[in-house]
């Protein structure tokens, strides 16, 4: 069934521009929406795919990705408008949004993939004193870094923090520049591909569980003025979770394929780190916004002293209506 609806779609989308309101055709709706990359990051590639599938293009959304090397500039461009939509980190937009920047949160990613590891040491006291790749200061790397060696007692002083991430630490990883590291998983795993394994440290459920991993953001004018583009992004968006999440093995085979050329990388490479992405639950099949996760979020920011101004309420931080327009429309065409 999952398999039909994602090969399925993109003649079921065929026939959306007939669902929309006032007969609006691709071309009528733009749209700019920002990403981290280029190569992408895994996560990232949810861009890659629905340009490969179509997905955007038959959902009546003509969209134009600009891409970043930091999710802190994906969502800055959200802000100043350059952007309407936008894929960051939960702990830097949560801060935006705290500081009184205009926008919201449309949907999410909730569970992290970050994986802290090592080819000298074994654990988080082991860290002491050493050189670790987080990205620069309260970056979202550095923020798990800081939260995760709170867990044994140290603070983030008691390393010397790095601002390395995304294809350079890979690279430095390979090269044996660096030792100790925040990866994703797929980064990890490239890295492991070249070299040999490195040690991953155990994560404590309270860090697993209670941090949100990622989310879409919108500008608030572009929520008001085109509602509808952003609306018939997260039908792509919905699509595109969908078939990275599948099980199915030709879909696995096609999600690698589009994601191995989009990073560069062997698309056996691209295979793993989708089973172990997969295994995470990486990709959901809902908003990805539940309050209680989001809110532990916040109060995690405010406790490691990132947020300084009020935590924001979980209405001030999310608007969950788009997708919800979104997700009907795409339940529609399943139907069909």
């Amino acid at each position: 069934m999952l398999r039909k609806s994602i090969f399925g779609v993109v003649t079921a989308l065929s026939a959306m521009t007939l669902l929309l309101p006032g007969g609006a055709k691709a071309a009528d709706i733009k749209l700019t929406a920002t990403a981290i990359g280029r190569p992408p990051i895994f996560s990232n590639t949810f861009a890659d795919v629905g340009e490969a599938m179509g997905f955007w293009k038959k959902a009546g959304l003509d969209v134009t990705f600009r891409w970043f090397q930091r999710g802190s500039d994906t969502a800055k461009a959200v802000v100043t408008g350059d952007a309407a939509i936008g894929f960051t980190a939960t702990p830097p937009a949560a801060n935006l949004i705290a500081s009184g920047a205009k926008i919201k949160i449309v949907a999410g990613m909730p569970n992290q993939d970050w994986v802290i590891a090592s080819d000298e040491v074994k654990d988080c006291k082991g860290l002491k004193g050493k050189t670790v790749a987080a990205d620069g200061i309260n970056n979202t790397r550095y923020l798990y870094l800081q939260s995760y060696l709170a867990t044994c007692g140290l603070k983030i002083s008691d390393v010397k923090a790095i601002d390395l991430a995304n294809t350079p630490l890979v690279k430095a990883g390979i090269a044996k520049q660096v030792h100790s590291g925040v990866f994703h998983i797929d980064e990890l795993a490239q890295v492991e591909h070249a070299t040999k394994k490195w040690n991953i440290m155990d994560v404590p459920s309270s860090i697993a569980e209670g941090l949100h991993y990622a989310v879409l953001v919108a500008n608030d004018n572009a929520i008001k003025n085109n509602r509808e583009g952003l609306v018939r992004f997260l039908v792509g968006w919905i699509e595109t979770q969908k078939m990275m999440g599948s099980k199915d093995p030709k879909t696995m085979e096609k999600v690698a394929e589009i994601a191995a050329k989009a990073k560069n990388v062997d698309k056996s490479v691209a295979l793993n780190a989708i089973k172990a992405f997969q295994a995470k639950h990486y990709w959901v099949d809902n908003n990805g916004l539940n309050e209680k996760q989001m809110m532990s979020q916040v109060n995690e920011l405010v406790k490691v002293g990132s947020m300084k101004a009020k935590p924001p309420t979980y209405a001030q931080l999310v608007d969950t209506s788009l997708y919800a327009e979104a997700a009907k429309r795409v339940n529609s065409m399943m139907k069909k």
